[in-house]
């Protein structure tokens, strides 16, 4: 277990686990070094869902089992990180976002112009938060302060397929 690594490095890979099966080792790993609640990542019990958080480090996991109606056990492997949302304020965010000084403009850059939510509306109704698709299905919800400079949080899921981790790679695909 590589509890030395850097808070960085594990929120950069979290962002890139996000959405994927395979992960059991790393999950061990990243659930010691975030300090989750309850402990026993990923679960030993099956279960549709299990959900985790860290209130020192502002931060909330779910993982889901997405066969867990149709077999007898868990398998380790089959959980998949379904989401993930961080306090900006506890921990270093992913991408290269900057939690004290990023803009709507900046993150845009950095995350995917397709996006949704961001218009004078949403920001009239106090709806600070812009979600960004980008290609490889991830979705990052960035939580804007008020005055839209800065951020609060981050939601991170993926949409559509549940890639296993490990092959990632080798399908070609940038995890």
């Amino acid at each position: 277990m590589a509890l030395w690594k850097r808070e960085i490095d594990w929120m950069d890979e979290a962002a890139q686990r996000i959405g994927c099966c395979g992960i059991a080792e790393w999950l061990a790993g990243f659930a010691a070094w975030a300090q989750l609640a309850p402990t026993g990542c990923p679960p030993a019990g099956l279960a549709a869902r299990a959900d985790y958080a860290s209130a020192s480090n502002g931060l909330r996991m779910a993982l889901v089992h997405p066969f867990a109606d149709r077999v007898a056990q868990a398998d380790p492997q089959a959980w998949v990180l379904y989401d993930l949302q961080l306090d900006a304020a506890a921990l270093p965010l992913p991408f290269g976002l900057d939690a004290r000084g990023e803009t709507p403009q900046g993150a845009r850059r950095k995350l995917s112009a397709d996006t949704a939510f961001g218009r004078p509306i949403d920001l009239r109704d106090g709806n600070h938060r812009i979600v960004h698709y980008l290609p490889d299905g991830r979705v990052v919800g960035v939580i804007f302060k008020p005055a839209m400079v800065g951020i609060e949080g981050l939601h991170l899921q993926r949409l559509g397929a549940m890639p296993d981790f490990r092959t990632l790679a080798a399908q070609g695909a940038t995890p």
